[in-house]
């Protein structure tokens, strides 16, 4: 790997703590400044697609109201591919928080996200996050996890 890409790598990474701190704090303003205006974004819970950031800011600001306490979104397995003006991450997230009777609702989802450079800085242009489900009964599978080393 090259230098400038090594620094686009760096920076992909440093992005991503800062969308898991900004999660965790509840941060709309912070966790929105990560996505290009255009964003389409396919996530695992809501609407089939969300077009643009503030229709997925809505979506963003109801998952925050679904969980009542402190929630955390966390990332493992990071994988940056980095190419030119776009670049692409995916992980595993593993996210939850207190529901309205204060018991923690956690899953595993998979998750990627495109990224284009917007004057001068790295945007999220497409980000998708879903659970995999079994073909027989249509439930989604939340009790799926990945082994303790795979998780590192």
């Amino acid at each position: 790997m090259n230098s400038q890409n090594s620094q686009v790598e760096s920076a992909i990474r440093q992005l991503h703590e800062t969308f898991e701190q900004a999660t965790k704090a509840k941060d709309l303003d912070r966790i929105m400044a990560q996505y290009a205006a255009d964003v389409v974004a396919f996530d695992a819970v809501g609407a089939l697609q969300f077009k643009g950031v503030e229709e997925y800011r809505v979506h963003w600001q109801r998952c925050f109201e679904f969980c009542q306490g402190e929630g955390f979104f966390e990332t493992h397995e990071l994988h940056v591919d980095v190419g030119g003006e776009l670049t692409c991450s995916r992980m595993l997230t593993h996210c939850g928080g207190p529901n309205a009777e204060g018991e923690m609702q956690t899953a595993w989802m998979r998750g990627t996200r495109v990224w284009a450079r917007r004057n001068g800085e790295w945007k999220v242009i497409h980000e998708h996050f879903s659970m995999p489900f079994d073909m027989q009964t249509g439930q989604v599978c939340m009790d799926q996890a990945p082994s303790q080393q795979q998780t590192g």
